[in-house]
């Protein structure tokens, strides 16, 4: 299966501004600890799950398309 391409235009960074103030909301609210050196890996994650998660939802529907004929 080829990897689709993501859409890189305003709104997926829109999307994923969003899901990385999200994420370090639900971090924040379960209690983690980010001291020193935690906090970077904690914000490297959650911004690598963001752009994960905005490809996820946004795709080019042509791409779409050919794989669903494939």
């Amino acid at each position: 299966m080829p990897m689709l391409k993501m859409r890189r235009d305003w709104h997926y960074y829109a999307v994923v501004v969003g899901f990385i103030f999200i994420l370090n909301g639900v971090v924040g609210m379960l209690g983690f600890e980010s001291t020193g050196w935690k906090g970077y890996v904690i914000d490297l994650a959650t911004w690598i799950v963001s752009f994960w998660l905005a490809g996820f939802c946004i795709r080019r529907p042509h791409e779409e398309k050919k794989a669903a004929e494939e």
